[in-house]
């Protein structure tokens, strides 16, 4: 439901809608991993890593530019989990990683 609803507007208008709908994606990947090592340290992480998206988004809302900024990405990492394909997942993250750089180069 979150990550419908942040899905449908920018994060700035969702306020921690949106982060926290991405929070929890990256938190189900992670324990999809069942590496509790892993998984312990991104729990650590998470409120910092919150509060400075919180702060990013207050700059640059990519998704005020590309509504669908990382949807499709988001969608095709959890059908390569789903299908056991770590290469795949990681090539998409990668991916990703580097448009949503390029995006906030651009400021957008």
């Amino acid at each position: 439901m979150i990550a419908a609803k942040a899905g449908i507007c920018g994060a700035r208008r969702c306020g921690g809608a949106f982060i926290d709908a991405d929070i929890a994606l990256h938190t189900a990947v992670i324990a999809a991993a069942h590496n509790p090592v892993l998984a312990d340290l991104f729990a650590g992480f998470v409120p910092v890593l919150r509060d400075g998206l919180l702060d990013l988004v207050t700059l640059v809302d990519v998704r005020e530019s590309d509504t669908a900024h990382g949807r499709d990405a988001h969608a095709a990492l959890v059908e390569a989990i789903r299908a056991g394909d770590p290469a795949a997942a990681g090539r998409i993250i990668e991916t990703e990683l580097h448009l949503t750089l390029a995006a906030l180069l651009q400021g957008r």
